[in-house]
């Protein structure tokens, strides 16, 4: 028998194999060492019980256990519910027909190859386009599916989590696309006549708003008296407050209150605006625009703050970072602070140059 501890919780742990196939798991409310061999000793009796069909091994589908537990759990405990939901929505087509006990640390790494190769189509029938899949994704794919399975170790489903042996992609997160002033343009006029995303495309660009954060914005959270947006469904969970530059303040007076208390609400519900995914690609293929997603607009944002001279911490705080080194980004993609730092030694040199051509004037016409 093999137990041991665990450095970073303290708890303690059984680990042994059983014909080729390795079983750990976590002892709770296990306080000693001998309480460890002990219960190493049921969990060994109860595999043997397993093996040879005193016990039945559990027969819980993949499916069954996502929408019974899982979707569950993700809508009381999570923000991200309705992109589980989608994410789920993939998995249990790929898995279906697999008990969760199934489930391998093979079977995964082949699910993270396909998916990967997999593109996204998108545009018309008549045009229909390809992208890449970014790495991004299908690790986001992945911490769902290990979440999933996390929940089955837990329900004693399973007795360690497969996805753990599966290495994620490392993504190349420093995609800066910065939307130009004549981009702008183009995409503004093809917006005309679709008010709904025009004007969430001006406030994305005038506020640095995450998507989420404009489709859950209501008109109590807009402040006109002190020309602030706040915003209260942030990525971090923490409210933070955007200022109202003139462009952001004349558009939301002239928007209608409809029957609901959201700013963008869902022509088809009034309530909140899930997606406008569809309508958006239209229109920046319509313009001719390549490579452009809608979070690329809070990157030009950002961006052009940089580029005004705004400092990295008050940058920080407009787009609710929670590290500088993210917003770091901007400023050392802008390049003006270091433009301006190198224009005032020109200044100095002058200046230098000047003091030192005047005192050696005033040596020369000394008696």
């Amino acid at each position: 028998m093999t137990v041991s501890r665990r450095k970073d919780t303290g708890q303690w742990v059984c680990d042994f194999y059983h014909n080729a196939e390795r079983i750990r798991k976590t002892l709770k409310f296990v306080r000693t060492k001998k309480e460890a061999e002990a219960a190493e000793a049921v969990i060994m009796n109860q595999v043997f019980q397993q093996v040879y069909g005193f016990e039945p091994k559990s027969t819980k589908l993949f499916e069954d256990f996502v929408v019974e537990s899982f979707l569950p759990y993700s809508e009381a405990n999570k923000k991200s519910f309705s992109s589980d939901v989608y994410i789920c929505t993939l998995l249990v087509s790929y898995f279906r027909g697999k008990t969760v006990r199934h489930l391998t640390p093979p079977m995964i790494e082949e699910f993270k190859q396909w998916f990967l190769a997999k593109p996204i189509v998108y545009g018309t029938d008549e045009k229909k386009k390809e992208r890449p899949r970014s790495l991004a994704t299908v690790n986001n794919h992945l911490r769902v599916l290990s979440k999933i399975l996390s929940l089955a170790v837990d329900a004693d489903l399973i007795d360690s989590n497969p996805c753990f042996r599966v290495r994620k992609f490392k993504p190349n997160n420093r995609r800066l696309r910065v939307l130009s002033d004549e981009e702008e343009a183009k995409l503004l006029t093809t917006l005309e006549g679709n008010d709904l995303i025009r004007c969430i495309v001006i406030i994305a660009l005038n506020t640095g708003l995450r998507r989420g954060e404009i489709f859950s914005l209501k008109w109590p959270d807009v402040d006109f008296q002190r020309g602030r947006l706040i915003i209260r469904k942030t990525k971090a969970s923490k409210e933070r407050f955007v200022p109202m530059n003139a462009t952001v303040r004349e558009l939301l007076q002239s928007l209608p209150r409809l029957l609901s208390d959201y700013v963008f609400p869902s022509p088809k519900t009034t309530g909140r605006l899930t997606d406008i995914k569809k309508g958006f690609r239209k229109a920046v293929d319509l313009a001719g625009i390549e490579n452009l997603h809608f979070h690329d607009l809070r990157h030009t944002f950002a961006t052009r703050l940089a580029d005004a001279g705004t400092d990295a911490y008050t940058l920080m705080e407009i787009m609710g970072h929670a590290d500088l080194k993210t917003t770091m980004i901007y400023v050392h993609a802008s390049g003006e602070s270091g433009r301006r730092a190198v224009e005032k030694l020109d200044a100095k040199k002058v200046f230098s140059h000047e003091v030192v051509t005047e005192r050696k004037m005033a040596d020369a016409n000394l008696p």
